[in-house]
């Protein structure tokens, strides 16, 4: 019986009508990875997670289940718009300590969330790339998911990747990489949006070479062409890393905020809670205005705007300015400890900005004036605080928070799964409305 089981002619029959995408050769634009009827494997047989527990007034949930990926950290999450399926991506799950060894222990993993079935589909087999964290991960409208760049070049931990790649799992298509060279070495830590159907905006980041990066490019999807719209020095924000971009809901304003900041002279890091607004397409350096700041200076927020336009900014990190490091990163114990030594903090709480063309103004720079503070719509979520979580916005407008971190240079890593249920509502953050003025009706301007 355990030679031939009852269940194996059907099961082939099953895995042979499924979609699977052709082996071919180059694309215009890219070389596809070979096909993998592995992924069935994973597509048909998904881990379902467990019940929801409720926790706080405002609606949060808590899953009784402990995912099935491996705590960790630096993970993204991104949206499908099709079928609202989430698919986290990558990071890493070792105690790095900002020291130069092979990749930090970073995954190659892509999970899927199905929150229709609630079950978790692991698409990791078939996964070309190499082992990343610090990368950049956005979705365009036809699911079609566009993954850039990160830490580091297998058993090169100084060379940051400068690759991109495409994968769209509604279409079938496997992960591709792009023909396209970025018009800078590699990087990791940067911030990458999506305006359209055509455009990818990426700004700051870190390279080996030069530090904390100010720089901003524009990639066409259709061309695979780059435009450097503005060099590193010339915008007047702090060159920064592991920030956050958003774009309103019209495509016509770039926003930034949060991060973190390396002097180029002493070398001191410090923490940014500034937040910045750029008109596009131009994006001219000179024609960015500084808004709000946050409540506090943070680093390694996730960017989840809703559907009802209000951008959210929770958790992240904050090390006081006066940290200095004494020691070369080629010293792993040396960075091991400092790390360990240093004062750490991490966030639990949720903000808001109106990022909303129309919100009871004539004009969006008129909105923009009037909203351009954030609000503090949740000081003390139940869920323990956490740094460099995934996070995501799911096809119904629900939270949606994965791991994280507790520990400075990496650790404590937190392997839960929490969800929020209408966050608009939750938080009484309105859509747009035609006539009337709307904003935060809870929380605080800070």
């Amino acid at each position: 019986f355990w030679l031939k089981p009852f269940w194996l002619k059907p099961f082939k029959q099953l895995v042979h009508r499924l979609p699977w995408p052709s082996v071919g050769p180059p694309t215009t634009h890219g070389t596809m990875a070979p096909g993998s009827r592995l992924l069935a494997v994973a597509a048909a047989v998904g881990v379902g997670c467990g019940a929801w527990e409720n926790f706080g007034g405002l609606g949060w949930q808590r899953n009784s289940q402990p995912p099935p990926w491996k705590a960790h950290t630096g993970s993204l999450a991104v949206t499908l718009p099709s079928n609202g399926r989430v698919l986290l991506i990558a990071g890493q799950a070792g105690e790095h300590g900002g020291a130069l060894f092979d990749c930090f222990n970073c995954t190659k993993e892509v999970w899927s969330f199905d929150s229709a079935d609630e079950k978790w589909e692991d698409l990791s087999a078939v996964v070309p790339w190499a082992p990343r964290w610090g990368h950049s991960a956005v979705v365009t409208s036809d699911d079609t998911v566009w993954m850039l760049f990160g830490c580091c070049e297998p058993g090169m931990p100084t060379v940051m990747l400068r690759d991109v790649w495409t994968y769209n799992p509604t279409k079938g298509t496997p992960w591709t990489l792009m023909k396209t060279e970025p018009p800078f070495e590699g990087i990791q830590a940067t911030s990458v949006a999506v305006r359209g159907k055509d455009e990818l905006w990426v700004c700051g980041g870190w390279s080996q070479s030069r530090g904390t990066l100010s720089q901003v490019a524009v990639l066409s999807l259709s061309t695979l062409a780059w435009e450097v719209k503005s060099e590193h020095g010339e915008a007047p924000w702090r060159h920064r890393a592991d920030h956050a971009t958003a774009l309103s809901s019209d495509g016509g304003w770039l926003f930034l905020f949060a991060g973190q900041h390396r002097d180029e002279k002493t070398g001191r890091w410090s923490r940014l809670k500034d937040t910045w607004r750029v008109a596009l397409p131009a994006a001219r350096a000179s024609d960015w205005q500084q808004l709000g700041d946050l409540n506090a200076a943070r680093s390694s927020v996730p960017v989840l705007v809703l559907p009802s336009g209000w951008l959210l900014a929770l958790g992240g990190h904050h090390v006081p300015d006066d940290e200095e490091l004494k020691v070369p990163q080629e010293d792993i114990e040396g960075m091991l400890d400092h790390h360990r030594k240093a004062a750490f903090s991490v966030y639990n709480d949720v903000l808001a900005l109106d990022l909303r063309p129309n919100s009871g103004a004539s004009s969006f720079s008129e909105s923009v004036a009037k909203h351009s503070t954030w609000s503090v719509v949740e000081p003390n979520a139940p869920w323990p605080a956490r740094d460099d979580c995934a996070a995501a916005v799911g096809a119904d407008g629900s939270l949606l928070l994965f791991g994280g971190g507790t520990i400075y240079g990496g650790g404590g890593y937190l392997h839960d799964f929490w969800r929020l249920p209408s966050a608009a509502a939750a938080y009484a953050l309105r859509a747009p409305e035609s006539s009337g003025s709307s904003g935060a009706e809870r929380g605080s301007e800070l």
